[in-house]
């Protein structure tokens, strides 16, 4: 019998890895997206890979067995993290649709919404540090009777064309997953929300929850998707304004304002309507999520359907949505 050669006996000896530091917590689950290992950490999510799924014809005896990469700084504890790949997740469970979902694909995109909500989230944070301290420092200089001059933030316009492209993104990449469960229903990145709400309506009827939860949502993603427009073709429809010394010596800080012909916002400081972003795309992307799974769910294996998770019986705090059968007492969810 031939005796395996050095690399042979590397790659198929048992072994054991450390992913990730204690400071990022338990592991909690592992969870296969395409022929990606992901692993979900209480404050961290990695990915992990074995050394076969680089070097498949075993040249390179010098590569670890087993490789691991962050991917996020922010796990299970995170509540953009639970409220959008995690619930993802938890709703998205191959068997439970027929063959013909892509529900690998549907993970992927999930993930990457994660990636461009958590980067908004920064930006977002980092634009309000900056006012904050901005602020701070004329407070400062005004106390000390320094020369006069009012605080500013000269890139405010190309930070906030930033934070709506993300935003913009984002609901496209949740077009994209919709479009996976509905894919011949007109569905389009051009018309957007819209699409999903047309659709919804022709297929449920204008009072089904689903139609009414995506009405809902026409005028702020409408809102975003005409805030990144103007902004990125520099129309006159968006104006961002810096801080900005009025006629009774009373200092505006930086306002955003849009006067579309579909949609409109009064200018407001942008320290007021920017934490309102992320918030909304997570209540829109889970309540989507939650009734596509709802109603493109397989029903002639088991009654069962989506259903809020009470909060003492949630695995993961931030997760609000599962599939529900009535089985035992108060019955089963399937987290």
């Amino acid at each position: 019998m031939k005796e395996d050669n050095p690399i042979d006996r590397k790659r198929n000896s048992a072994g054991h890895a450390e992913i990730g530091t204690k400071e990022d917590g338990t592991i909690l689950e592992m969870v296969k997206v395409g022929k990606r290992l992901i692993v979900i950490k209480d404050k961290s999510i990695y990915e992990f890979f074995m050394a076969d799924s680089i070097d498949p014809e075993r040249k390179n005896i010098n590569l670890p067995s087993n490789i691991q990469k962050m991917l996020f700084e922010q796990g299970a504890e995170s509540e953009i993290v639970a409220r959008t790949f995690l619930t993802a997740k938890t709703l998205f469970q191959a068997d439970l649709y027929d063959e013909s979902v892509d529900i690998e694909k549907a993970l992927t995109l999930s993930l990457g919404l994660l990636q461009e909500l958590l980067v908004l989230e920064q930006e977002i944070n980092d634009y309000l540090l900056k006012e904050e301290k901005v602020s701070a420092e004329y407070e400062s200089r005004k106390e000390q009777k320094l020369s006069y001059a009012i605080p500013s933030i000269n890139d405010v316009e190309t930070r906030c064309k930033t934070i709506f492209q993300k935003a913009d993104h984002i609901e496209q990449i949740l077009i994209e997953i919709a479009t996976i469960f509905y894919p011949d229903q007109g569905l389009n990145k051009q018309s957007r929300m819209v699409s999903i709400y047309e659709m919804s309506k022709k297929n449920y009827g204008e009072e089904d929850s689903f139609s009414k939860l995506t009405a809902k949502t026409l005028d702020f993603m409408r809102l975003v998707r005409e805030m990144r427009n103007g902004l990125d073709h520099r129309l006159s429809t968006v104006k961002v304004t810096d801080f900005e010394l009025q006629a009774d010596s009373n200092i505006l800080t930086p306002t955003i304002e849009l006067k579309h012909k579909s949609v409109k916002l009064e200018r407001e400081a942008l320290s007021a309507f920017l934490p309102v972003i992320v918030p909304n795309m997570l209540y829109i992307f889970e309540n989507i999520v939650a009734h596509i799974g709802n109603k493109k769910s397989k029903k002639e294996i088991m009654s069962y359907t989506v259903r809020e998770i009470p909060e003492e019986k949630r695995r993961y705090k931030h997760v609000k949505y599962c599939f529900w059968t009535p089985i035992g007492e108060g019955g089963y969810y399937n987290q």
